[in-house]
């Protein structure tokens, strides 16, 4: 159980970083640092907690940042520009942000003497098709100058200065590439936050080609459980880890008429043409994790969906 650190967490306020505090903030100080461009932390009580600072900073500022984590033990570096559509908004800036702003992190790091940092990459590394890839698989990022593997290769090399400043300043770092984490409070890009949304107001559905894309989703405990092991095991150190739920593989299809049924919603199951590059199939191997950390998935797709849908129902206007 992680406690008594000091932790800085870049992209606190996002989803999965709001999740994040909630889970360790009981038993640890926080420091959020976040320009709150996606803000799901507003949607919790955690800004009143004695435990959590929260500083509006941006990890391109690297002085900041740096003088930002002092006095920090533990560094969990969730920003990062994410989203599909949004890399395609801007490329340039995504770049610069998951590729500079993790090395001024990773720079902040080192000059502050944290003894644990968590860098978070992505499954988009493994390229368009990743069937239960491993983490030795192939990393695959599409032809130069197609905008969607822009973010994938700003994530992969940050991963290789991870380990480079580890080598270098001795710094216990851990690579995490998560496969499709959904849940309540998303605030970034999501088919599962999408379909939900719509599901709930009534709207139609929007069903891109023919539906056939397969994602395995990972319920947002569960990716946190994972999170959480590396953090309390040193056996962790220096690796990189797919965490995902292999269980949760479901086609794009399949995904829409679930989450139609399980809302009891009238909405319209509606096809769409989009001719963007895309992933056919992500399926992660977490055969490392669960090997070296005991991680084990417990939230069925199904179970995961009702709880989302539960709070969705709950927190947004029709």
């Amino acid at each position: 159980m992680t406690k008594n650190r000091k932790i800085f967490i870049t992209g606190g306020a996002g989803f999965i970083g709001s999740h994040l505090c909630e889970r360790l903030v009981e038993d640890n100080k926080l420091v959020i640092y976040d320009n709150g461009y996606r803000n799901a932390l507003k949607m919790t009580t955690l800004y009143d907690h004695p435990n959590i600072s929260y500083i509006k900073g941006d990890v391109c500022m690297g002085d900041d940042v740096e003088k930002s984590m002092k006095g920090c033990d533990t560094v969990i570096h969730c920003a990062a520009i994410a989203g599909i559509d949004t890399v395609i908004k801007d490329p340039l800036f995504t770049m610069q942000v998951d590729l500079f702003g993790t090395d001024n992190v990773l720079k902040a790091a080192a000059k502050n003497k944290v003894k644990h940092l968590i860098n978070f990459s992505t499954s988009e590394v493994y390229g368009p098709v990743a069937h239960e890839s491993t983490e030795d698989s192939p990393t695959t990022q599409g032809k130069t100058g197609e905008i969607r593997w822009g973010y994938a290769v700003s994530k992969i090399a940050g991963e290789h200065l991870a380990c480079c400043y580890a080598r270098k300043f001795n710094i216990p770092i851990i690579n995490i590439r998560p496969f499709n984490v959904y849940g309540p409070r998303q605030v970034g890009e999501s088919a599962i936050s999408k379909f939900v949304t719509k599901a709930v107001k009534g709207e139609d559905m929007v069903v891109y080609n023919h539906g056939t894309q397969i994602r395995a989703w990972c319920y947002i405990n569960d990716f946190l459980n994972g999170i959480q092991l590396c953090l309390d095991n040193s056996e962790a150190a220096n690796k990189t880890f797919n965490i995902g739920n292999q269980r949760g593989a479901a086609t794009t299809l399949e995904l829409a008429h679930t989450i139609k049924q399980l809302s009891n919603s009238d909405s319209k199951i509606v096809f769409e043409n989009n001719s963007a590059p895309d992933v056919k199939i992500r399926i992660p191997s977490i055969e490392l994790i669960s090997n070296t950390l005991g991680y084990e998935p417990k939230d069925s797709l199904r179970e995961g969906l009702e709880k989302t849908i539960s709070w969705y129902k709950s927190n947004i206007k029709k």
